[in-house]
């Protein structure tokens, strides 16, 4: 299995409803790709202190193969593409497990 992290702090100008609707449409959007599992769209909780990023996108992935399935995928490539409208920064993470 692979897990799929990408790390999120959304513009300053953009407001939580805003927030919450791209996390609802893409989760939902992003599960309508072939092969993924588990898509999981979080806000970061400050118990250990401040998060260096506001939220967590989580997607797992039986292989490399789905993934990269996934990465060229036409409905991954139109979320892609909201991003730099959303997004001040993101970092993009991949782990077996």
């Amino acid at each position: 299995m692979l897990r799929h992290i990408v790390m999120i702090n959304f513009k300053v100008e953009v407001g939580q409803r805003e927030r919450d609707e791209f996390a609802k449409k893409a989760a939902e959007t992003l599960a309508q790709v072939p092969g993924t599992k588990n898509i999981i769209m979080g806000q970061a909780s400050e118990v250990q202190g401040k998060a260096r990023y506001g939220a967590a996108l989580f997607i797992d992935f039986d292989s490399e193969a789905a993934l990269k399935n996934y990465l060229a995928h036409p409905i991954h490539k139109a979320v892609e593409a909201q991003m730099p409208s959303m997004l001040s920064e993101f970092l993009i993470s991949n782990y077996l497990y």
